[in-house]
């Protein structure tokens, strides 16, 4: 009965909300931060190929598509290391952390070595997807150089989920952000060709992805086994890798991976439709995304952040504070993005300038930064969302709803507004603009059908 007045009582309800919001604030900032410093690499490699020349923007820019596709999926895959991690630290089971860690490690290598042999096939994995043959051969060579890194990749994401679940991100900012210092140096000496290097564009800079990757997982992996604290997490000792003994980190990523593969599909087909139109669209669209990416981590790192609190709060068996959790993760999300969607509005032209200095593809890419605004809002609520409901253990509903709104209804729309009407690139970004609305709506209905119906039950 105590529990029931607590409910209802509004100091307790402020209590636990300015709680939230504290906790919020102090996981976010690094999340965000090196969720930033992941697009602050892909944005710099971006300019620094696009001023060199923009017919290798192009290649870097169709190379990524299957490449942000594996890794995208490869995110989802290994959830379950996030989600586990933060419900066994909110049950205080410290040992049951750090076997959740070594079991990911395995495993997400594996799930590397399945991208870098996808990757080495660039060429014939790009003439599939309907590219001319001068793209597809230029980002095939891309594809081949980053395929290195992608096995670095996911034994990094194996860290940097398992530090997050164990409320530890400030090591995975330190290193991305000293990460992007060295993409930087890397991208000066390989794309434009100083040190005795010749100029490599495109491919210089795929290089230069594939070492800071390499750099990241060693460093990572490293300083967990180092870290303060180890024992009580029993980070150096043996592991049972048995595949029964780690079903749930897997079952959880499969909805998970599934759910990334749909959503950046879709997007994925958006640029590939780009291809079809031609290497300026293509360019403007890199652009585009590339700009939209930076307030999208942001939201990407309140996800995470919500998602780990929503998992500490399973993990207690409080379903009254998961509740709470993700509606102050949408509520923060909210507060953040307003004044970065004004940004995207008011300065189009400005930021364009930034990547190019082509006046064609400035004028291409503008309209197309002015509505990734509008498709901001949605979209990173939706993101928030799904991420709680992943940090709550929902796998295959959200999944549905996100091959619905993102495959079902986003890639035939988009095709019917850049063709059939001739909206061309604009045609492509509006289609976002629905399916994002779309998605955040049914997800939404899902976390609070689902939350409620655990609260009062409990």
């Amino acid at each position: 009965m105590a529990n029931l007045q607590d409910e209802h009582n509004p100091s307790w309800v402020r209590e636990r909300t300015a709680r939230q919001f504290s906790e919020l604030v102090r996981l976010s900032f690094p999340i965000v931060l090196q969720r930033l410093g992941i697009m602050t690499m892909a944005i710099v490699d971006t300019m620094m190929v696009g001023r060199f020349s923009a017919q290798e923007l192009a290649y870097q820019s169709i190379g990524y598509v299957p490449v942000a596709t594996v890794i995208i999926v490869s995110i989802g895959l290994m959830m379950g290391t996030m989600v586990l991690t933060s419900n066994a630290f909110g049950a205080e089971d410290y040992k049951e952390c750090g076997r959740i860690w070594r079991r990911s490690l395995p495993y997400g290598f594996i799930l590397g070595m399945v991208g870098f042999v996808i990757c080495m096939f660039g060429e014939p994995v790009l003439i599939m997807l309907g590219q001319q043959a001068d793209i597809a051969k230029g980002g095939g060579v891309v594809m081949q150089a980053v395929a290195l890194g992608i096995p670095m990749t996911t034994v990094m994401l194996a860290c940097t989920f398992f530090l997050e679940g164990i409320n530890r991100p400030l090591p995975g900012m330190i290193f991305m952000l000293i990460a992007n210092l060295v993409n930087i140096f890397m991208n000066w000496i390989l794309v434009y060709g100083h040190l005795g290097f010749a100029p490599m564009g495109a491919e210089g800079s795929a290089w230069a992805t594939t070492i800071v990757r390499t750099f990241l997982a060693v460093g990572m992996v490293l300083f967990i086994l180092r870290m303060k604290g180890h024992e009580i997490y029993g980070i150096r000792e043996k592991i049972d890798l048995r595949l029964h003994k780690w079903k749930r980190l897997r079952h959880i990523g499969y909805g998970a991976g599934l759910t990334n593969g749909a959503e950046h599909m879709g997007f994925a087909t958006l640029e590939v439709f780009a291809g079809w139109i031609g290497p300026l669209t293509l360019g403007a669209m890199a652009i585009a995304f590339n700009v939209y990416g930076i307030p999208y981590m942001i939201s990407y790192g309140i996800a995470g952040a919500t998602s780990v609190r929503i998992g500490i709060a399973l993990g207690r068996n409080d379903h009254r504070d998961l509740l709470l959790a993700g509606t102050c993760g949408m509520i923060f999300n909210v507060i953040m993005m307003l004044p970065l969607l004004a940004v995207l509005i008011i300065f189009p032209e400005n930021i364009a300038g930034f990547f190019t200095t082509e006046p064609e593809l400035v004028m291409v890419a503008v309209p197309l930064i002015i509505l990734s605004a509008w498709m901001l809002l949605f979209d990173s609520l939706q993101t928030v969302i799904g991420n709680g409901l992943r940090g709550r253990r929902d796998v295959w509903a959200p999944t549905a709803l996100y091959f619905f709104s993102y495959i079902i209804v986003m890639i035939p729309l988009s095709y019917i507004l850049a063709f059939t009407y001739e909206r061309g690139a604009v045609g492509l970004f509006e289609s976002t603009v629905v399916a994002s609305i779309i998605s955040f709506v049914l997800l939404t209905v899902r976390f609070y059908y689902l939350s409620y119906g655990d609260f009062k039950r409990s």
